[in-house]
């Protein structure tokens, strides 16, 4: 007889749709006990893979935060923790990864009529019109999201291009980056051809600045290429960090604080990458791990909660005592929030 596998509980396995009321009817209790933390909410806000976008249920659920929370600029909700004034009660900070035209065509347009306050996680490198730099990024992308065959084999093949077999075995996606960076523009864009590279419309300086005049917003790197950042190593590294921070700074006349990690997962926060992320000029870097965020969370570990989420799962991870409690955060170390360094 096969034995049965046995549960272990957490806490994070309270989070049910049946005990959502009870969780948020506890917030009140909670709150007189756990000082206010901020909430950070990620979402992308366009159609998914199938095409479908929930353009009512994104609707319900930024009138749910307009009416039930209070939403402040990522900047200034991370300032008061900085120096110790507190936040409001359910204090949230919206960040929007990715900036692609699908977000400018479907989910912007919502979120601006809201008048909702968000940061926007950009991808400078993949903006077209960025010459050589762009075809860069395009290139690689393949340390990223999947191509038309894994990442491993796609680095083998644009080595394959370059006729190096000699070092296959022993090179990196920063091998790649090294020798295209050497090629001229017009090799670079063969090199494109060979591997088909995918072309995924982003927007534009122009689009960004309008909804700059827009939209209270504010702007964070999402790196150059958008790639695991776990492979990321030596000059690549330095490019996708401290060359996506400039461009923002320069083309947007901002200065830009926060690196928001592709994909999420803690795996690709390398001490590398640390390392880089001070060093580049950065004060936060953002995960998708859940949790919330208050005085002594890790700056480079900041932990983010779905915005796009079933509506009675959002309203507990509204409640910020609640989460905290569900959710603890790892505490001690270097560069905490409120401390100085």
């Amino acid at each position: 007889m096969a034995r049965k596998k046995s549960r272990v509980f957490t806490r994070a396995g309270l989070v049910r749709e049946e005990l959502a009321p009870f969780l948020v009817g506890l917030e009140p209790l909670l709150a007189t006990f756990f000082p206010n933390r901020l909430v950070v909410l990620y979402a992308h806000l366009y159609p998914d893979k199938d095409g479908h976008f929930d353009r009512e249920g994104i609707q319900d659920t930024l009138q749910y935060l307009a009416d039930e929370c209070r939403v402040l600029p990522l900047p200034e909700a991370l300032k008061r923790l900085e120096e110790g004034k507190g936040l409001p009660r359910r204090a949230v900070a919206i960040i929007v990864d990715d900036a692609t035209q699908k977000f400018f065509q479907f989910g912007h347009g919502l979120l601006s009529a809201s008048g909702l306050p968000y940061t926007l996680a950009v991808v400078p490198g993949l903006i077209q019109g960025g010459g050589k730099e762009h075809l860069l990024a395009r290139l690689m992308r393949i340390a990223g999201h999947p191509y038309w065959l894994p990442n491993q084999e796609m680095l083998e093949r644009v080595l394959a291009w370059f006729g190096d077999e000699d070092s296959r075995e022993r090179a990196s996606f920063d091998t790649v980056f090294s020798k295209a960076s050497a090629l001229a523009e017009d090799a670079l864009g063969e090199l494109l051809e060979h591997i088909r590279a995918l072309d995924h419309q982003f927007m534009t300086w122009e689009e960004l600045k309008e909804v700059q005049t827009r939209d209270e917003v504010h702007f964070a790197s999402h790196s150059m290429s958008h790639p695991q950042m776990r492979f990321a190593i030596r000059g690549w590294l330095e490019w996708e960090l401290a060359r996506s921070k400039a461009l923002l700074e320069e083309n947007l006349e901002v200065g830009v604080q926060s690196f928001v990690v592709p994909y999420g997962h803690p795996r690709q926060l390398t001490p590398a990458v640390s390392q880089a992320l001070v060093k580049s000029g950065y004060r936060y870097a953002f995960l998708t791990r859940k949790g919330t965020v208050g005085t002594g969370t890790m700056r480079y570990t900041m932990p983010r909660l779905a915005l796009e989420d079933e509506p009675w799962r959002l309203r507990v991870h509204t409640c910020p005592a609640v989460c905290s409690l569900i959710y603890p955060t790892r505490k001690g170390g270097e560069h905490m929030v409120g401390v100085a360094g």
